[in-house]
C-alpha cells in the first residue's frame, strides 16, 4: 500500500515540473509576437490623428449638421421664415437678412445655401437691429453669406466638385481633386465654415477619401 502512496506522490512531482516547464516555454514563445501586435495598434491609431486643412467645394448637397462654436457667427441672404426669439416674432419672410450672433450656442443645418439655424445668443444683431436675450433663436435663411466656427462629429460628401489641400507648417502638402475622386470623409472636424460663391471648410479632422470606391486615408 504504502508502495502505491510513493508512486502516486512521484508522479505528481513530476507531473508538475512539465507543466512549469511547458508553462515558461509557452511564455517565452508568445513574448516575441508581442511587439508586432503592439506595432500593429499603434499604426492603426498613428492613422487616425487629425491633420489641418482646407476643402473647397462649389456646394453642401445633402443635409451636414454643424454645432456652432462660442464664438461670433454672421450671415446674409433672404429670410425663409420668420425670426423668432423666445415668444418674439420678427416678420422677415422673403425679405433681406443680415444677421450677427455673438458666442452663439447651438446647430446649424446646411443644404446647398439654405441655412436652418436653432440656438441661443447673448445678443444678435438683425438688420442692424440689437437685440439681448437668453431665449432660444430660430430663423431659416437663403444664404448670400455665411461665416461661423463650427464642429461636427461626421461629415460625409459624394458626388463632389471641389479640391482639398493638406497643410503642413511648410505649406500645402497633398492635393485631392474632386473629381477624379468622388467623396471624403472628415470625422471630428474643428474649425470653420465659409460660404460665399463656394463653400471652403478649413480646421482640422481625421480625414479619409474615396477614389474609383477604394477608401483612403491622408
Amino acid at each position: 500500500m504504502k508502495w502505491k502512496v510513493l508512486l502516486f506522490v512521484l508522479l505528481s512531482f513530476l507531473a508538475f515540473i512539465l507543466y512549469s516547464s511547458f508553462s515558461q516555454q509557452s511564455i517565452q514563445l508568445s513574448l516575441p509576437s508581442l511587439p508586432s501586435i503592439t506595432g500593429f495598434f499603434s499604426k492603426i491609431l498613428s492613422s487616425q490623428k487629425p491633420i489641418y486643412f482646407k476643402l473647397y467645394l462649389d456646394a453642401i448637397r445633402g443635409e451636414q449638421s454643424f454645432q456652432l462654436l462660442n464664438t461670433n457667427f454672421s450671415l446674409s441672404g433672404i429670410c425663409l421664415t420668420p425670426i423668432t426669439i423666445g415668444k418674439l416674432t420678427i416678420q422677415t419672410t422673403s425679405l433681406p437678412c443680415k444677421i450677427e450672433m455673438y458666442s452663439p450656442n447651438g446647430n446649424i443645418r446646411v443644404d446647398g445655401k439654405k441655412i436652418y439655424v436653432e440656438a441661443t445668443s447673448p445678443l444678435i444683431r438683425i438688420n442692424d437691429v440689437e437685440y439681448v436675450t437668453s431665449e432660444k433663436i430660430l430663423f431659416q435663411v437663403d444664404v448670400n453669406y455665411l461665416s461661423a466656427n463650427v464642429f461636427s462629429q461626421s461629415l460625409i460628401f459624394k458626388n463632389i466638385v471641389g479640391r482639398f489641400e493638406k497643410l503642413t507648417d511648410s505649406g500645402v502638402s497633398t492635393i485631392i481633386n474632386f473629381p477624379p475622386c468622388d467623396g471624403i470623409e472628415l470625422l471630428d472636424f474643428n474649425g470653420s465654415l465659409q460660404i460665399l460663391d463656394e463653400v471652403k471648410l478649413s480646421g482640422n479632422a481625421r480625414v479619409s477619401y474615396w477614389c474609383e470606391n477604394v477608401k483612403n486615408k491622408v
